[in-house]
């Protein structure tokens, strides 16, 4: 896990500055996020016109710019990419009007149009990490934003670790309540009926629990002992008729 990619999405969050007023979603539009807005008919402005092509240009923002920006060698491209899903997916579910309920149908509609645009730019190695998930389709079944947008509920108090309880090892002490919090959600997770053996979700929700284990060995084991011990994931047996899942082979 990488306290600069929590500061990362914590910064592309607050840029957005998304909230309902009535029945109607407003949102900022911020303007160090129009790199993968739409290019309009003149051929040179580029803007994001609702809220599904801002938040599929920022979400190309953090599958791209971070690793330019950061070239964090301790992130690997996978987990960059699994997390950055579960913003996408997050957010998608903050939207209640005109909503695509599969990750497959939004990236058809909005994020591959600017695959033309990626040739020569070095990093892709994030975006393709996620094409790679996108592309699995081995049991032709799709990615629910809604099952997904769950595991973001984790990501949350396990960012605020990295980034607020890891500057110094006695500072983890006073981080026991987002700890007490990550292992509530985790435990809630791992029993949720959508938790399949061999899915995308049992895969992150995996990935989040080892950085969770990460952040527990920084601490040392002084302060480590008094976080939650928590089990090993116990995804359900497949099945053909489970839906909104895909499996990772």
């Amino acid at each position: 896990m990488s306290k600069d990619l929590c500061e990362f999405i914590n910064g592309i969050d607050e840029f957005i500055d998304v909230k309902w007023e009535g029945s109607n979603l407003s949102f900022k539009r911020e303007s160090s996020l129009k790199k993968y807005c739409p290019i309009l008919d003149d051929g040179k402005t580029q803007e994001c016109k609702n809220y599904e092509e801002i938040i599929s240009s920022a979400f190309l923002t953090l599958l791209i710019n971070y690793s330019v920006s950061y070239n964090d060698v301790n992130l690997e491209n996978d987990k960059l990419a699994e997390y950055a899903i579960l913003w996408l997916c997050y957010k998608l579910n903050y939207q209640t009007i005109n909503r695509i309920n599969n990750l497959n149908d939004f990236h058809n509609k909005y994020i591959k149009r600017f695959e033309k645009y990626f040739v020569g730019i070095d990093n892709l190695g994030a975006y393709n990490s996620y094409k790679g998930i996108i592309d699995k389709k081995q049991n032709s079944m799709p990615i629910d934003i809604n099952v997904l947008s769950k595991l973001y509920e984790a990501l949350k108090p396990l960012c605020k670790l990295y980034t607020e309880c890891n500057e110094k090892k006695q500072d983890c002490k006073k981080c026991l309540e987002e700890a007490n919090n990550f292992a509530v959600k985790y435990n809630d997770l791992n029993n949720d009926s959508n938790h399949i053996e061999d899915s995308l979700y049992s895969k992150i929700l995996s990935t989040l629990l080892n950085d969770y284990g990460g952040f527990k060995k920084k601490c040392g084991d002084d302060q480590s002992k008094k976080f939650p011990s928590l089990p090993q994931i116990t995804p359900q047996k497949s099945s053909a008729h489970t839906c909104g899942q895909t499996a990772i082979q």
